[in-house]
């Protein structure tokens, strides 16, 4: 029988129980045992293979957290001391995704960017509150107006899903160093998560920030969370159809399909996801996050997935036939390619206008919105007082202040 150790938060598992399928694994031949990391690993292996997401106790323990720096010790030590042991995924690979700049600069000079159809949107590491040497820095790496600003740590805390909206050069004195300014691309309030499990992906189509342009108006501060749900209505992501029929966008899904593995190879990784939007003038696409061991309880039979992946892993190992410790995936099938939850705008547009018949009823009070469409982007923004503000998942101002960043969350 071989064992399979496995590590993730509380927080995880609340959402992907390992323990609810491990008669699975063990009708596949493969005994799962939960890993104590307060305990030493020697004691508790061997382990053929080892299945973790380790992100948090990473950024934590470069933080200086004395328990997490144990924690990811004692599973170093181990992985060093037992080179047999296949790990999903390596330290090193995972180690760059926790600082964002780092991982664009990994993505942008991959192959795969040899091909004209994917990008990065312009970004540039941000270190300073001085606006005239932040000015300098984004001119000189063609970031322009509106720009997102993303904290630099991308794992560890709710702080790294904390962004802002800039729009112009007024609101620099915004800017939380140390951070990643990236140009804001117009892509129809829609974003493509390519969830990636060994050599196959699958694409989730998700609300996203809809189309905004530079001008006078507030630095706007949001949770990516609240802004990328399933059921998200977030006065962010509010699409103007008008917008979307003048500029229809179709993904190539075989074409998304096939940059999942190209990320594979680029970031080498098994167990990881990533963002696509899809400009709305030039319909390129552009990769702008990164995330390991992400929600992969949007695949309805993950672990069956999962428990495939990890027998084929450990039987080419058994015959010799990994490459890099990893295993290389078929020749690409483009009838093979696997689409969950569409977003359906007609539904959400249904959804839409039934929400702005009840607003109009007596009876009811709808929430204070923003409402940053094209069309009345300008009029509602200038008549504000220029302040910052924070925008929540439930359409409420929270919070609008003159005072910085830090202040207004």
């Amino acid at each position: 029988m071989r064992r399979v150790g496995y590590w993730i938060s509380e927080k995880k598992r609340k959402k992907l129980d390992f323990e609810e399928h491990r008669e699975r694994f063990r009708n596949a031949g493969i005994e799962l045992v939960q890993i104590d990391l307060k305990q030493p690993l020697e004691k508790q292996g061997p382990f053929d293979l080892l299945v973790h997401k380790v992100t948090d106790l990473l950024a934590r323990a470069y933080d200086g957290h004395q328990s997490s720096e144990r924690a990811v010790q004692n599973l170093e030590t181990y992985i060093q001391q037992h080179p047999e042991c296949i790990v999903l995924d390596p330290f090193d690979s995972i180690r760059r995704l926790l600082d964002r700049y780092t991982q664009y600069q990994r993505v942008s000079s991959a192959d795969m960017m040899k091909d004209n159809r994917c990008m990065i949107p312009t970004f540039v590491e941000l270190n300073s509150v001085d606006v005239e040497v932040n000015k300098e820095k984004l001119a000189k790496a063609n970031v322009t107006f509106p720009l997102v600003c993303k904290p630099i740590l991308a794992h560890g805390s709710t702080y790294a899903h904390q962004m802002s909206i800039i729009f112009n050069e007024d609101s620099l004195k915004d800017i939380t160093p140390p951070c990643v300014a990236q140009s804001f691309i117009n892509h129809n309030a829609i974003l493509y998560k390519i969830l990636v499990v060994g050599c196959k992906q699958f694409i989730i189509q998700r609300p996203s920030l809809k189309n905004l342009y530079p001008g006078p108006h507030p630095t706007i501060f949001f949770d990516t969370q609240e802004v990328s749900k399933a059921d998200s209505d977030h006065p962010l992501n509010a699409v103007d159809y008008a917008t979307l029929e003048n500029q229809p966008t179709k993904p190539d899904w075989v074409y998304l399909d096939r940059l999942g593995q190209s990320m594979r190879e680029a970031m080498e990784l098994d167990l990881f996801g990533f963002d696509v939007i899809m400009d709305s003038e030039t319909n390129q696409y552009g990769i702008i996050d990164i995330n390991f061991f992400p929600g992969f309880e949007a695949i309805d039979n993950f672990f069956g997935i999962l428990l495939e992946h990890i027998v084929k892993v450990l039987d080419a190992k058994d015959r010799g036939e990994l490459v890099n410790g990893r295993l290389k995936p078929p020749p690409h099938d483009p009838a093979c390619v696997n689409i969950l939850n569409q977003l359906n705008l007609e539904a959400r547009r249904a959804s839409e206008n039934q929400l702005n018949c009840m607003a109009k009823s007596p009876v009811t009070t709808s929430s204070p919105v923003i409402d940053l469409s094209p069309r009345s982007q300008e009029k509602n923004l200038l008549e504000e007082k220029p302040c910052s503000f924070y925008l929540s998942g439930n359409n409420n101002l929270i919070e609008a202040s003159d005072a910085g960043p830090g202040d207004s969350q």
